[in-house]
Order: structure tokens, then C-alpha cells, then sequence
């Protein structure tokens, strides 16, 4: 059945496929996010802000033009409809958005494609699926280790066989794809070469235009479809063209500055700036740093931004320290202390809603949907919130968390806890200073605490931090206080958690020791545990040789109502893509050394 409406959809005219992807669901749902004990969990609500899915969802995305909405559950990616009745049950590792009506999932290491009635399509799996694009998806796999990639239709059959060493998208029905070392061609949808280069490198083929290299240290031009180099090799990093312009810059420290060229290798803009972004429309986003540059290289920096058009037309002064991608002539925008949106003048547009906070902005039908300081909710276009997620957590009949905001900088926010319910105010208010204490980051380079910093501030970094309840019972409650802390320039940030376990009762704060009988030697306990974990499971093979030395002063841990869990920041005893190393070790293995005073519901 899949295959023949695939054969149907493949007859259709261009003009008709783009047609049925306008087409609009009849119905409007929304993904709504809810603070609960249990974590941050979706539902969907209505235009007038009420669930017509209850929330359950770890994830939620939109609906689709299908009437089809991706979710997460137990870290699992699903579709449903929009009853909330699952048309893909919940079992992938993760699902993409449809494109061209199909949608691409992974699971156990491969992936494949879905389609609209939620059937798989593809028989056979690959290492690696793109989206579609004129009706093909770059496919890869690998049998002696080296990837070799080649196309499938809609209909899952291989089309152009995995031949090649590297291959892109299809625009406007032709791709760019590496034969061999130092050659490289366009092929039409057949698989058909229409041009061979022989370059070091060709990429980042855009408005029949690509980038290439003589060899591999040498500088990027740009060269046209039949092989004519129009650009010169002169520049160390470029952008593919994109609306008759491209990205470019002549320094070697890979931070700028950045300027603009035209097919004619002239610039329309000078390279000065700090940061450039393509916003779509023929629209572009300038950035110079803000306030004194830090550092040895100058543009080590925050950014603001300023609108110029394609032209060359520097429409905006530099005032804006974020800017979205125009749509239909709108884009979203935020100064130091508030978003809205602005026209492709770069005008404020004083008729749609201005918030306060810095995020995103999007219109969606007939409302507006806000991601603002990490806290998504809706609006009326007259600004009128429709919904917006719980800031106090309900714990039982006695006890409440609440979400405390701190964002004394655009480029720094912190969700602290506050608890509500403890009998003695004295205590609540002991605990609740203890873990503004705890929420507060103190930047690797800097003696001072955050604080300390001041709105005017400029910060060579940027940092959000959170938290979730991941424990509570009777009196017990554990809360995960997790940061990202990000250098300007780095390749990454750097993640943090810490899991303080309160008794809400007593005002607190637990040492692993105090869940252990004093007379116990229960620090080697652990240590063989977790030696044996090493060196048996393979989940666990890539924490360094000789990385565990064993359990450390202020051992970072928590638990449930079955297990504990040690576990290591990134890079403590293993890589940073590893993440928090953590060891879960029944209860039921180390009982016997237990303190049960502190956890009464162990046996």
C-alpha cells in the first residue's frame, strides 16, 4: 500500500507536490510544557490555552500538515495524531521532522524512513539517511569501515547505488558528490555526472556556485558549474552562496572578521565584523563585539547586531543582540532586556506582542509562541498570555518548589529552588539560602560569583542554569541543579550538575557518608563496585584507563527508592561526549552497611 501511494505522489507535477504541502491541518494543537515532580513533561493545548492532550510527553514537537506530532517518551521518539493515540508507537531512538512527507528515524545503531500512515519503508537500513530534497535522501553506510553514499526516492529503492565518498543534498535537482581524492562532479537525479572537478576540495554548492581548494592548506574560491573559477582561492573560511552572496573572511584564528562578496568576488560589505548570519529574505545579520574586546584576539566578544539586505544596504544601527530568520517579511529580535518582532526594515513592529526576557518569537496561525529565558508559552497577537508553564512545583499536600529567576545579564540566567512548606521558617529559609548558594556559578577564570555581575557587564562567556526534582519521598528530596557554562570562541561549553539530597524536615543537606553506618569501611564497598562495573560492562569502556581512583570527598550522588547513583562531571574520569559518567548500584547489594534512619523505606 505504501509503496503504490508512493508510485501516485511520484507522478505528481512539481506544482502539484508543493500545492498538497500547503495544505493545513484542520485542526490546531500546540505542544505546552508542564513543571511536575516527576520532571517537565507535554501535552497539547488549544488556541484558548486548555490541554486536549494531557501532558505525559518527556518531548513534544508540532503538528505537522499531516495532522502528525512527534514525541518523546522514556527517552523513545513516537508520532501521534491529534486524539493523542499513537500512530508510531514510542520505540525509535529519534524521529525527524517530515520533509517531503517522510521522515527519517533511527534505532539500534541504523536508520531508516517513515511515512505519512506511520509504516516503515525502507527494507534496508543505513548508517546514515538525510531528508529529502527533490524527492532524494543522501543515503550512507559502511561495510569495511569507509563510508560510501548514494540516493533513494521516496519509496525507499536505491536510486543512485552507494558509490561515493562523500554526497549532498539535491538543489534544484542536481547534487554535488566526491567521486575520489581530488575529484569531485554535479549529478543530476539518474545519477547521471553532467561535470567532473578535479580539486583538493568542492563543497557547498548554492546558486550554481561552489567553493573549492587547489590543495589542503590552501585558501577557498569559488568556482561555477562548468568548472570556471569565478572567485579566487584567497579566503580561509566561506559560506556556500545563498541568495547571490556569501560569507568570507581572510584571517587565520577562524573568529573574523567577516564580510560579504557577491558572485563577482566583490564585497558588498567590508570584512569588520565579529559575526554574520544569513537570515533568509535577503536579509543578513551583522555583529561587532559590544563594549571593550577581551582577550588577545579582538573579537573574542559578545555581538550586537545590525539588519543589512543583500545589497549591501546597512538598514539598522548595531542594537540587536539576537536576530531570528525572517518569514514572510518578520523576523524576532532582542535588545538587552526584551524580544519582539521587527520588519525587513529592521523596524519594530509595535502591532505584534514585545515580551520581556530574550529568546525566540514565532507566529504560529493565529498566535504567537514564546521561547523566552528558556520558558515556552503563548500569546495572543494583542500580547495576551494564552498559556504559560507552572513556575511553583507541586510536590504533595505540604511541599511546593519554586522556580526563583536571576538574570542580572543578557548572557547569563539561573532558575534557582525555593522551597515552600517546611514547618520551621527558620529552616526553610536555611535551606532556601543554601541553595541559592549552590544554584550561584562561579566562572573557571573569575574570583567573583555571579552575583556580582551587573546588566552593563561584558561577559567572555555566556551561562543558563536549572533545575529539576529528581527525587521525593516522605520528608527526602533530591533536586538536580545543572548548568552549561560557555566560553565565546570555544569549540563547546562545559556542563555541570550537582544533586544536593535535603531531609525537609530537619533543614539537611546529605554527604554520601551519611547514608552509610559510621563503622563501615564503606568507601571500599563502593570502589569495588564500581571497579567491577568498569571492567565488566561495556558500557562503561570508555572511561580512562586508570580514570577511577576512587571515591572522592563530596562524592556527587543521588538516589531512588531502589538505587544509588555515583556518578562524575564531564571529562572527570572519562571524555566530555560521554557526558556524567554514572554507576547504578542496587540497594540490595549494599543494605547490609546501610544507615536506614536516613532512607526508613530500604528493608
Amino acid at each position: 500500500m505504501a509503496s503504490s501511494n508512493g508510485d501516485r505522489l511520484e507522478k505528481l507535477s512539481r506544482k502539484k507536490r508543493i500545492k498538497a504541502k500547503k495544505r493545513k491541518c484542520s485542526k490546531q494543537l500546540y505542544p505546552a510544557l508542564k513543571n511536575t515532580k516527576n520532571g517537565a513533561i507535554y501535552g497539547y493545548i488549544n488556541n484558548k490555552g486548555e490541554f486536549v492532550i494531557q501532558p505525559k510527553f518527556d518531548g513534544a514537537y508540532d503538528f505537522n500538515d499531516n495532522c502528525l506530532a512527534i514525541i518523546n517518551e522514556n527517552n523513545k521518539d513516537g508520532i501521534i495524531d491529534l486524539k493523542g493515540e499513537y500512530k508510531v508507537y514510542p520505540i525509535y531512538d529519534s524521529i525527524s521532522p517530515f520533509k517531503e512527507d517522510r521522515a527519517i528515524f533511527s534505532r539500534d545503531g541504523s536508520m531508516g524512513i517513515i511515512g505519512q500512515d506511520g509504516n516503515v519503508i525502507t527494507k534496508k537500513r543505513y548508517g546514515i539517511v538525510g531528508d529529502f530534497n527533490d524527492d532524494r535522501a543522501v543515503v550512507g553506510d559502511s561495510k569495511s569501515g569507509d563510508y560510501k553514499y548514494g540516493y533513494i526516492d521516496r519509496n525507499g529503492k536505491e536510486v543512485i547505488h552507494l558509490k561515493y565518498e562523500n554526497a549532498n543534498d539535491f538543489i534544484d535537482d542536481i547534487a554535488l558528490v566526491k567521486i575520489k581524492d581530488k575529484e569531485y562532479g554535479l549529478i543530476d537525479k539518474e545519477g547521471k555526472i553532467l561535470n567532473i572537478y578535479k580539486y583538493y576540495l568542492v563543497s557547498q554548492y548554492g546558486d550554481g556556485v561552489m567553493m573549492f581548494a587547489e590543495e589542503s592548506e590552501g585558501s577557498y574560491g569559488y568556482i561555477d558549474r562548468d568548472g570556471n573559477v569565478i572567485i579566487k582561492p584567497i579566503f580561509t573560511s566561506t559560506s556556500e552562496f545563498v541568495d547571490g552572496v556569501a560569507i568570507v573572511s581572510t584571517e587565520q584564528n577562524y573568529n573574523g572578521p567577516y564580510g560579504v562578496i557577491n558572485k563577482k568576488g566583490e564585497y558588498i560589505f567590508t570584512p569588520i565584523f565579529s559575526e554574520i548570519r544569513y537570515l533568509g529574505e535577503d536579509r543578513l545579520a551583522l555583529g561587532m563585539p559590544i563594549g571593550k574586546p577581551l582577550g588577545d584576539d579582538k573579537f573574542i566578544a559578545p555581538s550586537i547586531f545590525a539588519i543589512g539586505d543583500t545589497s549591501g544596504n546597512l538598514l539598522t544601527q548595531f542594537k540587536y543582540y539576537a536576530v531570528g530568520n525572517y518569514k514572510k517579511g518578520v523576523a524576532y529580535a532582542s535588545n538587552n532586556n526584551s524580544t519582539f518582532f521587527i520588519d525587513k526594515k529592521g523596524k519594530v513592529i509595535n502591532s505584534l506582542p514585545k515580551v520581556k526576557g530574550s529568546g525566540e518569537l514565532e507566529i504560529k496561525d493565529d498566535i504567537i509562541y514564546a521561547d523566552i529565558d528558556y520558558s515556552p508559552y503563548y500569546l495572543t497577537r494583542s500580547g495576551k498570555i494564552i498559556y504559560k508553564p507552572n513556575d511553583e512545583i507541586i510536590l504533595d499536600n505540604i511541599y511546593s518548589v519554586i522556580k526563583e529567576r536571576y538574570k542580572p545579564n543578557f548572557n547569563f540566567l539561573i532558575y534557582i529552588p525555593q522551597v515552600k512548606g517546611i514547618k520551621n521558617r527558620r529552616v526553610e529559609k536555611k535551606v532556601n539560602n543554601k541553595l541559592k548558594t549552590l544554584s550561584y556559578f562561579k566562572a573557571f577564570a573569575e574570583n567573583q560569583i555571579s552575583h556580582n555581575i551587573n546588566e552593563n557587564d561584558v561577559l567572555d562567556y555566556s551561562y543558563y542554569g536549572t533545575f529539576e526534582v529528581t527525587f521525593f519521598k516522605k520528608d527526602i528530596l533530591i533536586l538536580s541543579l545543572t548548568g552549561y557554562y560557555y566560553p565565546l570562541g570555544a569549540a563547546h561549553g562545559l556542563s555541570s550538575k550537582i544533586t544536593p539530597v535535603i531531609n525537609l524536615d530537619s533543614g539537611e543537606f546529605y554527604s554520601l557518608e551519611d547514608l552509610f553506618k559510621v563503622e563501615v569501611d564503606w568507601k571500599s564497598r563502593l570502589n569495588s563496585i564500581i571497579e567491577k562495573m568498569i571492567n565488566e560492562d561495556p558500557q562503561y569502556a570508555y572511561v580512562y584507563k586508570d580514570g577511577f581512583k576512587g571515591i572522592n570527598e563530596g562524592q556527587n550522588f543521588y538516589f531512588d527508592e531502589d538505587n544509588l547513583y555515583i556518578y562524575f562531571q564531564p571529562y572527570d574520569i572519562g571524555p566530555y561526549a560521554a557526558g556524567f559518567i554514572t554507576f547504578k548500584i542496587p540497594f540490595s547489594l549494599i543494605q547490609d552497611i546501610m544507615e536506614k534512619g536516613n532512607i526508613d523505606w530500604i528493608k
